[in-house]
């Protein structure tokens, strides 16, 4: 019977059905596991190296966008006590910097671990439901390992050629973040052919990547709009059911009175 599918105790029985990820969820998903690998690979190298401290420059971008991620959280979230009290401190610990002098800050990589499983547990949720959203991303860390990737091989082979401009972490950095942008200010470009190479292939994906992210950002909007329009919509039904009460009323009123003068 379709009765009982209705019935208050099997809907209480049945799982709670997690919202669907967004694509803002992806990116961040993504973020989180390529941040992980990149401090793993840090970890490796000599501190005094130039690749290391290029790893560390993205470790600051990486920490610098979970951080935003736990503002947009916190002042998006319905339940924000709840977040505090639950993932908002960890998300906020691991956006605190490995930086050397301070040790202690290294605890926050610990709590990275937990973002990590999280974004796992997101992507393979993802990966189950819709195999569209989880080639995006798979693409997205593709893309987000590949501009590490391939800023830290341009610094590689770049460094120790003649004539070359990109020889530090500080200049691998902004020719990475300047070519993936396809800016192209043109104050650090590559001398050999291999980073030619590599140049071409950081600007075609900085293209889909930045549109990706911006797809993501408007993703948000959408759903802030939606979400303040079912809000009026709810408002407008209220009016309306409380203006069909007030008519029901007088009419009934309307209607005893003759068998009250009777």
């Amino acid at each position: 019977m379709s009765a009982q599918s209705s019935n208050p105790q099997d809907l209480a029985q049945q799982p709670l059905q997690p919202h669907a990820p967004s694509a803002y969820d992806l990116f961040m998903a993504a973020a989180a596991v390529v941040a992980i690998g990149v401090l793993i690979w840090a970890w490796t190298l000599g501190q005094n190296s130039e690749i290391h401290d290029l790893l560390m420059i993205f470790d600051w971008g990486f920490c610098l966008l979970f951080f935003i991620d736990f503002l947009h959280t916190l002042f998006t979230t319905d339940r924000k006590l709840r977040y505090l009290c639950t993932w908002g401190p960890f998300d906020l610990i691991s956006s605190i910097p490995v930086m050397g002098p301070f040790r202690l800050a290294r605890i926050g990589a610990i709590f990275r671990i937990l973002r990590v499983i999280r974004s796992i547990r997101i992507l393979t949720q993802v990966y189950s439901r819709d195999k569209a959203a989880a080639a995006v991303a798979i693409l997205m860390i593709a893309g987000i390992s590949t501009i590490v990737g391939v800023s830290v091989a341009v610094l590689n082979v770049e460094r120790t050629a003649p004539g070359a401009s990109i020889v530090t972490a500080e200049d691998a950095a902004w020719w990475g973040v300047v070519t993936v942008s396809t800016v192209g200010y043109g104050d650090l470009v590559p001398v050999t052919e291999t980073g030619r190479v590599l140049t071409v292939l950081l600007m075609i994906v900085g293209i889909g990547l930045f549109a990706t992210f911006a797809g993501a950002i408007a993703n948000v909007f959408v759903r802030q709009v939606q979400r303040s329009t079912n809000v009026d919509s709810l408002e407008d039904r209220l009016v309306r059911i409380e203006r069909l009460q007030h008519e029901l009323q007088t009419h009934l009123t309307s209607l005893k009175r003759p068998d009250a003068e009777d």
